[in-house]
């Protein structure tokens, strides 16, 4: 018979994810009435209102958020990714949390009642939904001029949801989740491991192709700054201002060098193919995607072939652990690539001011798809290679099934030898004749 599970733990699932929307509406709220009046200050001499502090504030969070802010005549709908992963670091911290504070609480999965898992899951998510994006929403809509669009709602989902599956996942693991069960421990944590490695050299080599970038149009960058009446502070207040946009502004190069490229209002697409000319603001990165490349820069893909090849064969211990895990253990980890690649497109495109920044960034659709299929040439291209290098593991394989009890074959077979020298001997070797030796001082 089926019972109900005890609602203790979901409450307390409830009340701890209610704490932890309370601790980061603690610290984000105050943070963006901070830099709210911080330009407000700096704007003080075009006698702004008193009620653009908390309107600039909630639009700060919404933007950070996910959502599309109208203000000041124009659409905000770019988010600082740089922000938006650190509030995300904060969601998913606090969703860890929750888990650790319930997993010894949660009802034990079985095969009759395999949901104990989603509904404790769905429990932290509905309730952080309703804490934190509720009051979001509230506040946005009604004083930080918010405007409802599908993709909003659509970043703000996403945001919520990849954070609190992370947490849990990272608690718990994937052998409770319906569906993920089938797939090993060792298995799992090759392909994460591998996924995270990728991501990690993914931004590095974005960073080089900027380097690269700035190097062959050094003029037009150093340009960039000399419009403004001091060209230090111009430079300083622009390198920070794209450090707050450094996520987005990475996944740009690689969306550049995948061929997909980079969407600047509606005058074209610049990549590693093609070209455009368009008014774009003077900032250093953005100077990059207007004008002519060299025809070499064509080959700008197979740096992203390169990354994948890398990744999967350099060191011994974890190619060996790729091959071990084979195509399936791969797989995963392009799945999980693409996954992470598809919300930060998600996020790295947006409006963002007037002129080149009316519709700024790589097509959501098809860059992660993209990038993800040329890094996934490198990486079938590596287990291939590691597999013709001898150390797949089907050639471990051989030696370990031989090796697994060498020394009770060694005692089985010697012991088969000593029992047929035995019955040898028994059988072959003469009778003695000492009975028969007649003893010459015997009486006869």
């Amino acid at each position: 018979m089926h019972t109900s599970p005890h609602p203790q733990p979901y409450r307390r699932t409830i009340f701890a994810a209610l704490m932890e929307v309370v601790k980061i509406d603690l610290i984000v709220v105050p943070a963006g009435f901070v830099v709210a009046i911080v330009f407000w200050i700096i704007g003080l001499g075009s006698q702004l209102p008193y009620s653009a502090i908390p309107e600039w504030a909630f639009a700060l969070w919404a933007t950070v958020s996910g959502l599309s802010v109208s203000t000041l005549g124009f659409d905000f709908s770019l988010a600082p990714s740089l922000v938006t992963v650190g509030l995300w670091l904060l969601v998913a911290t606090g969703a860890k949390r929750v888990a650790r504070s319930t997993a010894a609480d949660s009802p034990a999965e079985s095969d009759d009642d395999p949901g104990g898992w989603w509904a404790l899951m769905g429990t932290a998510l509905g309730t952080f939904v309703v804490a934190y994006a509720a009051p979001l929403l509230v506040a946005a809509v009604l004083v930080g001029q918010a405007t409802v669009t599908p993709l909003g709602f659509l970043r703000l989902f996403l945001f919520l949801v990849t954070a609190v599956a992370w947490a849990f996942i990272r608690v718990r693991g994937i052998g409770g989740i319906p569906g993920l069960a089938v797939i090993a421990d060792d298995t799992w944590t090759v392909s994460v491991g591998l996924a995270r490695r990728l991501l990690w050299a993914a931004a590095a080599l974005g960073a080089i192709v900027l380097v690269v970038g700035i190097v062959i149009r050094w003029s037009d960058v150093a340009d960039t700054v000399q419009v403004y009446s001091s060209p230090v502070a111009a430079g300083i207040g622009l390198i920070v201002v794209q450090a707050l946009f450094a996520p987005s502004i990475l996944f740009s190069a690689l969306s550049w060098t995948a061929g997909t490229g980079v969407s600047i209002g509606g005058a074209g697409t610049s990549s590693a193919f093609t070209s455009t000319s368009a008014p774009v603001p003077d900032v250093h990165v953005l100077q990059l995607l207007d004008g002519d490349y060299p025809a070499w820069t064509a080959a700008a893909p197979a740096l992203l072939v390169l990354l994948g090849l890398l990744c999967v064969i350099l060191g011994r211990d974890r190619a060996r652990d790729i091959a071990a895990q084979s195509w399936m253990g791969l797989g995963l980890a392009i799945g999980i690539l693409f996954v992470a690649l598809e919300v930060l497109a998600l996020f790295a495109g947006g409006a963002l001011g007037p002129l080149g920044l009316s519709g700024f960034g790589p097509s959501a659709l098809t860059s992660a798809l993209a990038i993800t299929g040329w890094i996934g040439v490198g990486m079938a291209a590596g287990l291939l290679l590691i597999r013709l290098s001898g150390l797949h593991a089907e050639y471990s394989e051989f030696t370990e099934d031989d090796e697994e009890y060498p020394d009770d074959e060694d005692a089985t077979a010697g012991a088969f030898e000593e029992d047929r020298t035995t019955d040898a001997f028994d059988e072959d070797e003469p009778e003695s004749l000492a009975d028969d030796i007649v003893d010459e001082d015997e009486p006869r």
